[in-house]
């Protein structure tokens, strides 16, 4: 089933997002319904402190961009009144602060988006938002493989150690001492 051409009048808009498109590195779909003008202008201000931008887009522009670059995937979230998070950095510290700020305002909820290469749910966006730090699973893995290797430097020393106290034994029993 083909696609209906877009409106010669339509197609910049279309330009646009497709230009922001190409440019994000994560993309945000989220609907806003009831959030009032305060709390959006609060939103734009938080998602720009982490390098992204919020715009209100109209469903089918968006779709029509988005399918442009293979996200077909995307289309799937367009219901309602939608607003995109554009990203540009670091996508799960964006991530995080869409969360966080939809957690504190109800009217703010996240439908999917693209994130780390893939189309995603909600549900998928919302676990990889609260997984701790890199630099923490980073270190919880390094002391998870290292508690092992330690447990096994500590049980031969202890082999070696009671190794070496039966030899002082057997030589104070024979009234020679070994060198230590």
């Amino acid at each position: 089933m083909g696609e209906k051409a877009v409106r010669p009048e339509k197609g910049y808009a279309v330009e646009q997002i497709g230009k922001m498109i190409g440019e994000s590195s994560s993309l945000i779909v989220t609907t806003f319904t009831g959030l009032g003008s305060a709390r959006m202008n609060t939103l734009r201000s938080t998602v720009r402190k982490k390098s992204g931008r919020y715009f209100v887009v109209k469903n089918r522009t968006f779709g029509v961009a988005a399918r442009q670059f293979g996200l077909e995937g995307l289309c799937a979230f367009l219901k309602g009144q939608i607003g995109i998070v554009f990203g540009q950095d670091d996508s799960l510290d964006l991530l995080k602060a869409v969360v966080n700020f939809g957690r504190e305002n109800e009217e703010l909820k996240l439908l999917g988006g693209f994130f780390e290469g893939r189309v995603r749910s909600a549900e998928d966006m919302l676990a990889v938002a609260v997984m701790p730090p890199r630099e923490i699973c980073a270190g919880e893995l390094v002391g998870t493989l290292s508690s092992p290797l330690s447990e096994l430097v500590e049980a031969l020393s202890g082999v070696a150690r009671s190794f070496v106290f039966v030899l002082n034994s057997v030589a104070e029993n024979r009234g020679r001492s070994v060198p230590e």
